[in-house]
Protein backbone atom coordinates (compact mmCIF):
# COMPACT_ATOMS: atom_id res chain seq x y z
CA UNK A 1 0.00 0.00 0.00
CA UNK A 2 1.37 3.45 -0.91
CA UNK A 3 2.42 5.62 1.96
CA UNK A 4 1.44 9.24 2.68
CA UNK A 5 4.49 10.72 0.87
CA UNK A 6 3.43 9.06 -2.39
CA UNK A 7 -0.02 10.63 -2.10
CA UNK A 8 1.53 14.00 -1.28
CA UNK A 9 3.82 13.67 -4.31
CA UNK A 10 0.88 12.78 -6.58
CA UNK A 11 -1.21 15.65 -5.18
CA UNK A 12 1.69 18.06 -5.78
CA UNK A 13 2.03 16.92 -9.39
CA UNK A 14 -1.72 17.28 -9.92
CA UNK A 15 -1.60 20.80 -8.46
CA UNK A 16 1.33 21.78 -10.71
CA UNK A 17 -0.49 20.38 -13.77
CA UNK A 18 -3.67 22.28 -12.87
CA UNK A 19 -1.79 25.57 -12.45
CA UNK A 20 0.10 25.04 -15.72
CA UNK A 21 -3.16 24.34 -17.54
CA UNK A 22 -4.80 27.38 -15.95
CA UNK A 23 -1.99 29.60 -17.19
CA UNK A 24 -1.64 28.06 -20.65
CA UNK A 25 -5.33 27.72 -21.56
CA UNK A 26 -6.03 31.44 -22.19
CA UNK A 27 -2.84 31.74 -24.22
CA UNK A 28 -3.75 28.77 -26.36
CA UNK A 29 -7.29 30.09 -26.83
CA UNK A 30 -5.99 33.49 -28.01
CA UNK A 31 -3.58 31.83 -30.46
CA UNK A 32 -6.37 29.67 -31.86
CA UNK A 33 -8.70 32.67 -32.25
CA UNK A 34 -5.96 34.72 -33.90
CA UNK A 35 -5.22 31.94 -36.38
CA UNK A 36 -8.91 31.74 -37.28
CA UNK A 37 -9.19 35.51 -37.80
CA UNK A 38 -6.17 35.98 -40.06
CA UNK A 39 -6.90 36.63 -43.69
CA UNK A 40 -5.29 34.57 -46.42
CA UNK A 41 -1.85 35.84 -47.30
CA UNK A 42 -1.61 37.63 -50.62
CA UNK A 43 1.94 36.99 -51.86
CA UNK A 44 1.89 40.00 -54.18
CA UNK A 45 0.81 42.31 -51.36
CA UNK A 46 3.51 40.82 -49.15
CA UNK A 47 6.11 41.48 -51.88
CA UNK A 48 5.02 45.11 -52.25
CA UNK A 49 5.06 45.66 -48.49
CA UNK A 50 8.55 44.16 -48.39
CA UNK A 51 9.69 46.58 -51.13
CA UNK A 52 8.24 49.49 -49.15
CA UNK A 53 9.95 48.38 -45.95
CA UNK A 54 13.29 47.88 -47.72
CA UNK A 55 13.05 51.37 -49.23
CA UNK A 56 12.34 52.86 -45.78
CA UNK A 57 15.30 50.98 -44.32
CA UNK A 58 17.57 52.15 -47.14
CA UNK A 59 16.54 55.77 -46.54
CA UNK A 60 17.32 55.43 -42.83
CA UNK A 61 20.66 53.80 -43.61
CA UNK A 62 21.59 56.53 -46.10
CA UNK A 63 20.64 59.19 -43.57
CA UNK A 64 22.77 57.52 -40.92
CA UNK A 65 25.73 57.22 -43.31
CA UNK A 66 25.35 60.88 -44.27
CA UNK A 67 25.33 61.95 -40.62
CA UNK A 68 28.43 59.82 -39.99
CA UNK A 69 30.20 61.54 -42.88
CA UNK A 70 30.33 58.46 -45.10
CA UNK A 71 28.22 60.06 -47.85
CA UNK A 72 28.53 63.41 -49.56
CA UNK A 73 25.50 65.67 -49.82
CA UNK A 74 25.09 64.84 -53.51
CA UNK A 75 25.29 61.09 -52.94
CA UNK A 76 22.87 61.31 -50.05
CA UNK A 77 20.39 63.35 -52.09
CA UNK A 78 20.60 60.90 -55.01
CA UNK A 79 20.11 57.85 -52.77
CA UNK A 80 17.25 59.49 -50.91
CA UNK A 81 15.49 60.41 -54.17
CA UNK A 82 15.91 56.86 -55.49
CA UNK A 83 14.54 55.17 -52.38
CA UNK A 84 11.76 57.71 -51.86
CA UNK A 85 10.63 57.00 -55.42
CA UNK A 86 10.60 53.26 -54.69
CA UNK A 87 8.73 53.74 -51.42
CA UNK A 88 6.15 56.01 -53.04
CA UNK A 89 5.64 53.54 -55.89
CA UNK A 90 5.07 50.74 -53.37
CA UNK A 91 2.65 52.89 -51.36
CA UNK A 92 0.73 53.83 -54.52
CA UNK A 93 0.48 50.17 -55.50
CA UNK A 94 -0.75 49.22 -52.02
CA UNK A 95 -3.36 51.99 -52.17
CA UNK A 96 -4.48 50.83 -55.61
CA UNK A 97 -4.78 47.23 -54.40
CA UNK A 98 -6.69 48.37 -51.30
CA UNK A 99 -9.12 50.35 -53.48
CA UNK A 100 -9.71 47.26 -55.64
CA UNK A 101 -10.87 45.20 -52.64
CA UNK A 102 -14.69 45.22 -52.50
CA UNK A 103 -16.32 46.41 -49.30
CA UNK A 104 -13.78 49.10 -48.42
Amino acid sequence: MPDASTFAYAAGLALIAAVAWGIAAPLLRVAANHAAETRPVDPERHRIEKQRDLAYAAIKEAEFDFQMGKLSSDDYAALRRTYETRALAALAELDRRRADVPGR
